[in-house]
């Protein structure tokens, strides 16, 4: 495949899975070589990822959602590529996935608790906040 057929590729997987839900987002780690990277939400706490990157290449991985400080665990992370191929599939976009990519037997444990971080966040600004005023007097 050459560069442009990569290119023209890759565009038309995040088209598809722009269509499917999937969106662009700032708020994450971009590894060397990629060219895009979208979020989906999957469930009450867990969130899809997927990267492309400019060899041709796509990870995805299933994770609970950068909205909670468990988002760092790597219990409830877990590679996603039987999702995405299904995914584009339905879509009769070829993939070159082959061989036994099963995953049923993986399955993500549920967290016992989850721990949204902005409030923490917003809480901690505003008494620095208030902490900052009462010293200026």
């Amino acid at each position: 495949m050459t560069s442009l057929e990569k290119q023209e590729w890759l565009n038309m997987v995040k088209e598809v899975l722009t269509q499917e839900g999937f969106r662009d987002t700032i708020l994450q780690v971009v590894k060397p070589g990629q060219v895009f990277g979208l979020i989906r939400k999957e469930g009450d706490v867990w969130e899809m990822h997927v990267r492309g990157f400019d060899d041709g290449r796509l990870e995805s991985e299933i994770e609970i959602s950068r909205d909670y400080f468990e988002h760092q665990d790597d219990r409830y992370r877990r590679e996603a590529t039987a999702d995405l191929k299904q995914i584009l599939d339905a879509y009769q976009v070829p993939c070159g996935i082959q061989g036994d990519i099963s995953h049923s037997n993986l399955v993500l444990p549920y967290p016992k608790s989850v721990t949204p971080w902005k409030p923490v966040v917003a809480v901690t600004a505003i008494v620095g906040f208030l902490i900052w005023l009462t010293s200026r007097k």
